[in-house]
């Protein structure tokens, strides 16, 4: 549930929602002027965030104003009030340079700790010059309630992410400062002491490695994992330690007529851990990415991970993407159970396996486990799998909000949830649509150039240039041509049905919802009902991807287009009244609960 506070200044009323995962926080706010909901604010410039956290003691921190990096026009870069800056990176406490917006996602906000906000409408100062005057509040939200910062979200779930957005301000930066190419940022994610590793990589990698060191102290524990990509040398290091007690079913990779883990499946075994090959070559891909920890003495499983995470740097680094921790026994033998169906699969789909994968799904509780392939490719197979047509009847009966951050969909799931972009809120991002995907979705009515596609969805995109005070980024060309970083940009596979409702729905996994995904590999996802804490912190996660993405689309659009990209802060309270369309105040309806 959200944190909400409001407060009331004069006749001028101002409400704060806050949402937050395990490393961002999300507020929004709305505004109430002679009870006028969204009335615009006299002499109002834009909006200041301040946050405060709690020190160990439990007291209130010193309070920390946000930054802002959009400023006024007619200001040269280093002008302001408010101390040197580093080198480039122009940006200004938010009472100098205000957010002319109603929401913001604190990315300031790190795992394990606890904050609260307070968001003020400001104005300019008598005498005062947009830009280098400090700005004067006119009212404000008051502070929020203790927001504990954190990945469990109950019933023994727990939701991690990364921070994989190479096309940014800040990999720019870092980039530019050390005369970086893409093809160098790649190899620095491998390195395991740089520091933009750590930072891209986020709460995902170290929630993955708390998991492994769980078992390597604990020599009671073993480890069962099936995965698709094993290069990581960190990752490696760590089942290395296990030696015995790990127990891994390997796949060959992406490659079809080669082995994409031949040295990590050597050195596995040099180390003396249990490697079991599952070289499916261009019969299909075993593309699972779960581990379960259990019980050496009696086979007891205890706990289980997945999500769409390689245990590559790239999985890591460079791809946007999650991972989640079950502690459930009941859960974590489905998957134990699998690891053994999948083990004895040796190099190939046999019947047992497929039969069984079609049995999906195995519910215990509010968690829903499907793995697949759930049946071979044929002719006859004119209908959806059952997995897919599951996935659709779910999209059909969101009522209210459809967020989603996809790799490579096939037609179907996503086109049934673009349909659903003409009567409810649906917004998502895709690294890729597949080869004829489009086709099929203008056959929807859904085209490329109608108001729902750019409202349901995004590809993923870099500033090509600069940008005001904003320094050029990789682009979407450079990220995935030769020489590049790799295939993926957006490489998550989450789907968040109503999650301000208690028939929320969370879909995570490996299954990247095609068709290849449904009838050719091995794969696997959850559907977890009515967990609303874990369907706001994907949500969270969700809207901030789309969000990051899905302005870059627009500047790049209307640069092709030759229009003029409003670049700097208006010096008009006006800009109220432009930013508030009738489009971001149904946005603001549904979030400002």
């Amino acid at each position: 549930m959200p944190v909400t506070t409001s407060n009331t200044t004069g006749n001028i009323e101002i409400t704060l929602n806050c949402y937050h995962n395990c490393d961002d926080v999300q507020l929004f706010w709305r505004t109430k002027v002679e009870k006028q909901v969204d009335g615009h604010i006299p002499g109002c410039l834009g909006f200041m965030i301040e946050r405060q956290r709690k020190t160990k003691e439990g007291a209130w921190d010193k309070t920390e104003m946000l930054r802002n990096r959009i400023g006024f026009s007619g200001l040269e870069i280093g002008a302001g009030g408010d101390g040197a800056e580093l080198p480039g990176t122009p940006s200004r406490s938010s009472d100098i340079w205000p957010f002319q917006r109603y929401e913001w996602t604190d990315h300031g906000a790190n795992n394990g700790e606890t904050v609260r906000y307070r968001v003020s409408a400001v104005a300019l100062p008598d005498g005062g010059v947009p830009g280098t005057s400090v700005l004067e509040p006119i009212a404000d939200t008051g502070w929020t309630e203790a927001i504990a910062v954190d990945a469990d979200y109950g019933r023994g779930l727990f939701a991690y992410f990364n921070r994989g957005f190479v096309l940014s301000q800040f990999v720019a930066r870092i980039a530019r400062k050390n005369g970086w190419t893409a093809a160098d940022i790649k190899e620095k994610t491998k390195d395991i002491e740089e520091p933009l590793r750590r930072f891209l990589s986020g709460e995902l990698r170290v929630a993955l490695l708390n998991l492994l060191d769980e078992a390597i102290n604990n020599p009671g524990l073993s480890l069962y994992a099936a995965l698709y990509e094993l290069s990581d040398k960190e990752l490696i290091g760590r089942l290395q330690l296990l030696r015995g007690r790990a127990h891994i079913v390997l796949s060959n990779g992406s490659e079809k007529s080669a082995d994409g883990n031949e040295k990590s499946r050597t050195a596995l075994r040099a180390s003396e851990v249990d490697v079991r090959d599952r070289m499916l070559a261009s019969k299909g891909l075993g593309h699972n990415k779960f581990v379960v920890l259990v019980r050496t003495s009696n086979g007891k499983a205890l706990k289980v991970w997945t999500g769409s995470a390689n245990w590559a740097s790239t999985g890591l680094c460079t791809q946007v993407n999650n991972g989640i921790l079950i502690e459930n026994e009941e859960i974590a033998h489905i998957y134990l159970d699998q690891w053994q169906r999948l083990a004895d699969a040796g190099n190939g789909f046999p019947k047992a396996l497929v039969d069984s994968n079609a049995q999906s799904p195995r519910a215990r509780g509010n968690i829903d486990v499907w793995f697949t392939r759930v049946r071979n490719v044929s002719k006859k197979n004119i209908d959806l799998g059952s997995d897919l047509q599951a996935l659709v009847d779910i999209v059909n009966g969101a009522k209210q909000v459809i967020l989603y951050v996809m790799f490579q969909p096939g037609p179907e799931l996503l086109g049934s949830i673009l349909k659903r972009a003409s009567g409810i809120y649906v917004h998502g991002v895709v690294s890729t649509v597949l080869p004829g995907a489009m086709e099929k979705f203008e056959l929807m009515g859904v085209g490329k150039n109608s108001k729902e596609y750019k409202t349901a969805l995004v590809q993923p995109q870099g500033l090509a240039g600069g940008f005001s005070s904003w320094v050029g980024e990789l682009t979407r060309a450079q990220f995935l041509g030769p020489g590049g970083i790799g295939h993926a940009i957006t490489h998550s596979k989450m789907i968040v049905i109503d999650p301000f409702s208690d028939d929320c729905k969370v879909i995570t996994g490996s299954h990247n919802f095609s068709k290849s995904a449904s009838e050719k590999n091995d794969e696997n996802f959850i559907i977890v009902h009515g967990n609303r804490d874990l369907a706001e912190a994907y949500a969270v996660e969700c809207l901030a991807t789309y969000d990051h993405y899905r302005w870059r689309a627009y500047v790049k659009e209307a640069t092709n287009a030759g229009k003029n990209v409003q670049s700097h802060l208006s010096k008009d309270p006006i800009w109220q009244e432009n930013y508030l369309s009738e489009e971001r105040k149904r946005h603001l309806d549904i979030w400002s609960k």
